[in-house]
Formats: C-alpha cells, structure tokens, sequence
C-alpha cells in the first residue's frame, strides 16, 4: 500500500486545536479551501442514505446470524409511513438500502418492500440490498437458487432495476447467487460495507464504504486529528479511493468502540454491544468536510450510514429501554432519543445541510 504524507487539511486541524486548546473540534473550522469545490447544485446531487432492515427489525438474527432464530411481527402499513416521514424529512435521507437476509419468507419481504415504495412515493430511492453469506461459523449461503430466482421475478415486477450486496467482511466469496443477481440487474449491483483494503471488482459498479475504524479512532476530536489516529488513516483510504475511479459512498458513524479501556481512544481489541459508545460529537462533521476536500469529484457519490449497527447495539447491549430503540421510534413516528443519538442526529444535520446544498 502506497504511503501518502498528511495533508495540509490535517495540519491545520492539528494547529487549529493546539493553538485553541479546544476539546469539542465540532467548534472548528475544518477544511475552509474545500467550501469552493463543492456548489449548491453539486452537493444536493450527493447520496444521502442509510442501510437499514426493510422489516425493521422483526429479526437481527435469523438468516444473518443463524439459519433458525425467533421471527417477530412484520410492521404494518402505518408503520412503514411513519418510518419512511422521518427518515426523507429529519434524518434527511434521498436513498434507503433495504436490507433482507432471509429473516422472513419472501413473499412478505416483497410486500413489505412494495409498501415502502408507497410510502416514498418516488422521493427516496430505495434499493433491496441482500446478505448473501451468513457470519455464524459455516458461513452458508442465505437463499438458494430458487430462492433468489424468485426474489429477482418478483422484485421486477415491482419495476426494481437496481440492487445491492451488504457484507461487511472482506474479500468473502459471496456464492452462486452472486452471477444471478448480476444476470437478472445487468446495470451492475452495488456493494454496501467494502471494507478499505478491499479493491473494486466486477460486478460490483458502485460501493458503500465501512469507515469504522478510521472514524472511532481518536477519544477526543483532537486526538482523531493526531498523526496516526483516524484523520489520517481516513485521509489515505480517500486517496486510494481516488485512484480507482469507482464511485464511493462513505459511511458516517453512531455507534464508536468503547473509550474506555485506552487512554486517547485506540481500538480496544474488540467490539462489544455493551460496550460500544457513541461517537464523539463533531466527528461526523469533521470526517465530512474532509471527505468532500480530499475525494475526487468524479469519485464520491455521498454519504451513508449504517443504522443496523444502532438497532443491534440498542438491543444487544441493552443501551436503550425495550420500546425505545431506533427501529421502534421510526415505526412510533418519533425521533429517536436514545444512548445513540447524538451523533445519528448529527448525521442527520449534515444530510440536510447537504440536501439545501449548504457546505455541513
């Protein structure tokens, strides 16, 4: 991997706050020379999306991380409403990635899918993103053949030309089902969660990228924008980025590792519902501002931001009362409040900075 020295845009970052002494780099003003880049018109093309179940939750488990798992109810029609107001409205979204791994039969994913195209009624796009291999010990193919057939057939009834393959492992053989997919959406299929180090190969014409580590690396926002913590590491994923010339969306964060266990917020050795914490406030911003500074115009494509990982870590780690987690706000129609929040609302202002065409 090639080196790439640190930019100007972190220098200043790292000047800015010594001479400031401010802790809360949200208060700083990052990457000043991108604000001429980017006009109105351009920012409001950018991809304002999220990945997020199209049952909104009935199963975090069954296909994704089991074969057999509790199953609760669908949501119903009001439900999808409520989720889909919010999310085009307060968290700003223009692009949901719908996700399914086989949680529910088909035919109930399908129509919960057609009533998600009801509720946007064309204003959010909406793309079926599949987990195609599980994450328990075998690895197995989610659907079969068949099964996938049948999804294709029926989702093209519904006028869907486009979908996506959600894996956050990288370089995993994603299985027979993979050449479907492709045969069935000739127009290419995107890849939500690539991790970094993965390179863009064929079918895939599109990507979402997984910024995790680049983003919790850093307690305070003056340690992220150190030399070697997550400033820089994201400054040189955006660099290689720019140098394939595949479009990229990058992922903004909620949920951080837990800062607890070191002292200037190094990766802990593990990822721990109970322990996860909130990512540090103004990170989001800041990561924002540098992506559009440093990513080729003809490269990035927006921002993202996985909100499975805020549902499983408001369930798992019991971070949230029961009735109160993210997924079960957007059914209620209520912003989220939860331990979470404030960098998903964070992120949610960039989005609609971004969709009035306002540098965030």
């Amino acid at each position: 991997m090639a080196r790439y020295p640190l930019t100007q845009i972190i220098i200043s970052v790292i000047a800015t706050c010594w001479l400031s002494g401010l802790a809360d780099a949200s208060q700083l003003d990052l990457n000043l020379s991108a604000k001429p880049k980017w006009s109105a018109a351009e920012l409001k093309t950018l991809e304002r999306s999220y990945w997020i179940h199209a049952t909104l939750g009935a199963s975090l488990v069954k296909g994704y991380w089991a074969k057999q798992a509790a199953v609760g109810s669908l949501p119903c029609e009001y439900e999808i409403r409520n989720a889909m107001r919010l999310l085009r409205s307060y968290y700003g979204a223009s692009r949901l990635y719908l996700i399914y791994h086989n949680e529910v039969p088909i035919r109930d994913f399908v129509e919960t899918y057609r009533i998600w195209q009801v509720a946007s009624a064309g204003a959010v796009d909406l793309v079926p993103t599949f987990v195609l291999r599980s994450y328990d010990k075998e690895q197995r193919e989610v659907f079969s053949c068949q099964e996938m057939m049948e999804l294709c057939k029926e989702l093209k009834k519904l006028g869907v030309r486009q979908v996506a393959v959600y894996d956050v492992l990288p370089n995993r053989d994603q299985g027979q089902n993979l050449a479907l997919l492709l045969r069935e959406f000739p127009e290419g299929i995107i890849r939500v969660g690539i991790q970094p180090d993965e390179s863009v190969t064929s079918p895939f014409t599109k990507v979402v990228e997984d910024t995790w580590s680049a983003l919790c690396h850093g307690k305070t926002n003056r340690d992220w924008a150190s030399p070697g913590f997550g400033a820089e590491t994201l400054v040189k994923w955006i660099h290689i980025r720019n140098a394939q010339n595949v479009p990229v969306v990058w992922d903004l964060v909620a949920v951080a590792w837990d800062y607890e266990a070191t002292q200037r917020g190094e990766y802990p050795g593990y990822d721990d519902a109970r322990k996860n914490m909130p990512l540090p406030a103004g990170r989001n911003r800041l990561a924002a501002r540098q992506i559009l500074a440093q990513a080729k115009k003809t490269v990035l494509a927006g921002f993202s931001s996985d909100l499975l990982i805020v549902e499983a870590n408001s369930r798992g780690g019991k971070r949230d009362p029961d009735g109160q987690t993210l997924y079960q706000c957007l059914k209620n129609g209520a912003i989220y409040t939860g331990y979470f929040s404030r960098p998903l609302d964070e992120i949610a202002s960039i989005y609609r900075d971004l969709a009035k065409g306002r540098f965030p």
